[in-house]
C-alpha cells in the first residue's frame, strides 16, 4: 500500500487521557527517525490526529508518525475496558503508560473499573485504583456504580476493597437501588451493612462513653 507523502515536522506533544485505540492492518517500516514500525494486528495508541494523514501513536515502548491509511478507520473497542472486562492485567497496564485515561468509558457508560469489578478479577482491581484520578463512585447508563456490580455479582473481596477506598455505599441506581438492594451473597450484604451500620453511628454521635462504660474501669467493691 502506498503511504502518504509529506514533509518531516516534530511529533507533537503526547496529550494523555485524549487517546483512541486503532488496530494496525498492515505491517509498516518506519521511512524516518520519526516515524514508528508496526506489524499487522497491533493496537495503536493513538494520540494526536491534527494531520489527517501522519498520526501520532505508540505501540509498546515506541512513539512516532504512522501513516493513518495503514490503520482500522474506527477507534478499537476501549482496549482498557476489555482488558479489564477479561481480566488482561498486561493490557490495563499497556494501555494505562500508552495514556489512555482510566476513566474512559464504553458506551454502556462503564468503566474499566466497572468492567473489572463485575468479572470479579481483583488484581485488574487493583492496579485501577492505583490511578490518580480515578472516579471510584461513577454510574453507568443504568445508575451502577463498580461497587452495584461487584455486590450484585457477589465479589466480596472487591467489594471490601472498594469500601476501603471511600467507594459511596449509598448511591442509588436508576431503580432506586443501592449496592446493599443488588446483593445476595451473605458476606457482601454483612459488609455493605457494616459499613452502613458505621455511618449510622457517626452522623448520630453515637460513642461507648454514652453507655457511662471504660474499659479500664475496674469493678468496685
Amino acid at each position: 500500500m502506498a503511504t502518504p507523502s509529506r514533509p518531516a515536522p516534530p511529533p507533537p506533544p503526547m496529550r494523555k487521557g485524549v487517546v483512541q485505540a486503532f488496530e494496525a492492518l498492515y505491517n509498516y517500516t518506519a521511512q524516518k527517525e520519526d516515524e514508528l514500525s508496526f506489524e499487522e494486528g497491533d493496537l495503536l495508541f493513538v494520540v494526536d490526529q491534527k494531520n489527517p494523514e501522519w498520526w501520532l501513536a505508540r505501540c509498546g515502548n515506541e512513539q512516532g508518525l504512522i501513516p493513518s491509511n495503514y490503520v482500522s478507520q474506527d477507534p478499537s473497542r476501549v482496549p482498557l475496558i476489555e482488558a479489564s472486562r477479561r481480566g488482561n492485567e498486561d493490557m490495563i497496564i499497556e494501555c494505562l503508560a500508552g495514556g489512555v485515561s482510566v476513566n474512559s468509558l464504553a458506551k454502556s457508560g462503564n468503566s474499566a473499573l466497572h468492567a473489572a469489578a463485575q468479572g470479579g478479577h481483583i488484581g485488574c482491581v487493583q492496579i485501577l485504583l492505583q490511578q490518580t484520578g480515578i472516579l471510584l463512585d461513577l454510574q453507568n447508563k443504568l445508575g451502577d456504580t463498580p461497587l452495584h456490580c461487584a455486590a450484585y455479582r457477589g465479589h466480596a473481596l472487591i467489594v471490601s476493597l472498594l469500601l476501603q477506598h471511600k467507594a459511596r455505599h449509598d448511591i442509588v441506581n436508576r431503580d432506586g437501588v443501592t449496592a446493599r438492594g443488588l446483593a445476595t451473597s451473605g458476606e457482601v450484604i454483612a459488609l455493605l451493612e457494616e459499613m452502613q451500620y458505621s455511618k449510622d453511628r457517626r452522623s448520630s454521635n453515637f460513642d461507648d462513653g454514652d453507655f457511662g462504660v471504660d474499659d479500664n474501669d475496674e469493678d468496685s467493691d
